[in-house]
């Protein structure tokens, strides 16, 4: 009895640990996919990753859009704005939840990118992705 109570304890450990470090590796791909949709300014691919209903902010204007809406908005603001690189500055991951904050280099400067995403159902998608004047004002 005591050493199924021990072997019960331990494989629920494992699963749990299990569990935590797909959702790690799940979200590091999820960031590097979306980081290379970024880099080349592609709208339909970053889609890909937006939950049904995500929250977009580009250079002020902020609100809720369902991921065609999303996607026509970033196409627009791509063609405007020819991305030449995106930088990973910070990233991180707790739980079920994960982010991503960098430097997207267009032909006025640099503009910060922030994105914040969820892991449900296995699945990691990103619910606010904000693309915001570097505030700092230096080129990197």
């Amino acid at each position: 009895m005591k050493r199924a109570k021990i072997l019960f304890i331990v494989f629920t450990l494992l699963c749990v640990a299990a569990f935590a470090l797909n959702t790690t590796q799940n979200a590091s791909e999820v960031i590097k996919k979306v980081s290379a949709a970024l880099q080349k300014g592609d709208s339909q691919e970053l889609s890909k990753y937006f939950t049904e209903t995500v929250e977009l902010e580009i250079l002020g204007k902020e609100n809720f859009y369902s991921i065609p809406q999303a996607q026509i908005l970033l196409k627009d603001f791509f063609e405007k704005n020819k991305p030449t690189k995106f930088t990973i500055n910070h990233q991180g991951v707790k739980d079920a939840s994960s982010f991503a904050i960098g430097t997207l280099a267009v032909a006025s400067g640099n503009l910060r990118v922030s994105f914040f995403m969820k892991t449900e159902n296995n699945q990691t998608l990103i619910h606010q992705l904000r693309i915001e004047q570097n505030d700092e004002g230096v080129n990197e």
